[in-house]
């Protein structure tokens, strides 16, 4: 049987193999797009030396990406550049995704016309670059936009819904990077963050946006999201209910239709995890039928995964409850 070399890390030795479990666990995050989980095991997996830097660089930098961290990834976009580590163009093309994001059009510009000059361009990339280099200079000679602020900080949470329902058909621009912040934020309502992603979604903003409500995180284009009920997983709930309640008790389907469209709203643009749809209508349909029973619910007689679902209904059901 063949030995193992162990590795020694400063006074520490580890056991061989380390590294190709980070990079598993760090390719399988991104693969479930836990962007953090995935920079933290290949940020780890690069302390150690490695047959495949290249890639695990480039899984990293869109990992990063993913996650918002853009100051981390526009660093190591540089370095990667600098060294040629990874195919050029496509490391390339996640540098100046990130800079139009950071609005950084003067680098942008300097990038691009240096590319132009030295002809180094791939005809297949010419024109998409050429009408970046274009945009780019555009933006930087174009006065900045005068900013206003949407919200005093003031307002009941009806008002600010009223506000942002009459921005559909309002120029959002001056409150863009309001209605970003927002987003970010998990203290903000998530009705409210809903109806924000909806409002930019009208607008077809293309620029990724980071979005954070309850524990979910990712980021997302609002021009491309599916509405709010277009979901798979929302629509086999509402079979499972439909099956179940159909042809029996038509008042309770609509109830509970009723009610999972408003915890589906609450969610948006994210969904259950690790739960599936027949459990969540089975806990949603508990729930209605608790209305019916002074609110009791003999949470002993169900199993762990509907147990799970309920919990997350119950506290969409109390954010839900003073809206509606």
């Amino acid at each position: 049987m063949k030995k193992k070399k162990w590795i020694k890390k400063g006074n520490v030795f580890v056991f061989p193999g380390t590294s190709e479990v980070l990079i598993r666990k760090g390719r399988e995050a991104l693969e479930k797009k836990d962007y953090d989980q995935a920079v933290l095991h290949l940020q780890e997996a690069l302390q150690y030396p490695l047959n495949e830097e290249d890639d695990v660089k480039m899984a990293l930098l869109l990992a990063l990406y993913e996650s918002g961290q853009y100051d981390q990834a526009l660093s190591l976009c540089k370095d990667m550049l600098n060294q040629g580590i990874g195919e050029y163009f496509d490391v390339l093309d996640v540098y100046i995704l990130i800079l139009m994001q950071q609005k950084q059009y003067e680098e942008i510009y300097t990038t691009l016309s240096a590319l132009m000059e030295e002809k180094q361009l791939p005809e297949e990339k010419r024109e998409n670059f050429e009408q970046l280099l274009l945009l780019s200079r555009k933006m930087k000679d174009s006065p900045p936009i005068e900013e206003k602020s949407l919200f005093t900080g003031s307002e009941s949470l009806r008002e600010r819904i009223i506000i942002l329902m009459e921005l559909v058909n309002q120029n959002i621009r001056p409150y863009k990077k309001e209605l970003e912040r927002l987003l970010k934020d998990p203290q903000t309502h998530p009705f409210v963050q809903t109806l924000i992603l909806n409002v930019l979604k009208e607008h077809g903003i293309e620029q990724p946006t980071e979005v954070r409500k309850f524990y979910f995180h990712k980021q997302v284009v609002p021009a491309v999201l599916k509405d709010t009920f277009e979901s798979e997983y929302f629509q086999e709930v509402i079979l499972r209910l439909e099956e179940q309640l159909g042809q029996t008790n038509p008042v309770l389907l609509e109830q509970a239709r009723e009610c999972v469209k408003r915890h589906f709203f609450l969610l948006y643009p994210f969904e259950p995890e690790d739960v599936s749809p027949e459990s969540w209508a089975e806990a949603s349909l508990l729930l209605v039928q608790s209305y019916y029973e002074d609110g009791r619910l003999n949470e002993e007689e169900i199993g762990k995964e509907i147990s799970r679902s309920l919990a997350l209904i119950k506290e969409l059901d109390e954010i839900s409850s003073p809206i509606m």
